[in-house]
């Protein structure tokens, strides 16, 4: 499975950053932000006591959850327009606004039911992107050949027949 965006796309989607993150990650327990960008990078950890790496490697599996499933949203309205693309290029992925959409959706979805309204208003562009890269009425960029093209002219050639009545 393609997950479309990464931990720090998400920490750049939460207007709180790392701090956010790790209020949404931990649940109810207390996570230092910095501790949690530390394990999120692979940094060193040890200058914290086990039990909060611990949370820290939690709220990070969360936060991964979350991608992913986010991640599995966005195939949804992907898949009928690039199935025969699938799974998508990184370098297609990376050059559009599809990380950015995915991390929104992920942090939304990390809120639960009491997603605050100016989150919700903030995600609703990301709702409605996929939506518009479904209906081909927006593009990943590159050489986006599903894109649908403008209305046209439409011309098309078939061999001459001719009916033969006598065998009818």
């Amino acid at each position: 499975m393609t997950v479309y965006a990464t931990l720090t796309d998400l920490a750049h989607a939460a207007t709180g950053g790392w701090l956010e993150l790790a209020q949404r990650g931990a649940n109810e327990a207390v996570l230092d932000s910095v501790l949690l960008r530390a394990a999120a990078s692979g940094g060193d950890t040890s200058a914290w006591a086990p039990d909060e790496v611990a949370v820290a490697t939690a709220a990070l599996a969360r936060l991964q959850d979350a991608l992913e499933r986010a991640s599995r949203h966005a195939d949804t309205y992907l898949f009928p327009r690039y199935r025969a693309r699938m799974p998508l290029p990184v370098e297609l992925v990376q050059g559009s606004s599809l990380p950015a959409a995915v991390a929104a959706i992920a942090l939304k979805r990390l809120y639960g039911t009491s997603v605050p309204e100016e989150l919700r208003r903030g995600a609703a562009w990301a709702d409605q992107y996929l939506a518009d890269l479904s209906k081909g009425v927006v593009s990943l960029g590159g050489a986006d050949t599903e894109v649908a093209q403008p209305a046209g002219r439409m011309e098309t050639r078939a061999p001459g027949g001719t009916f033969d009545w006598g065998a009818y």
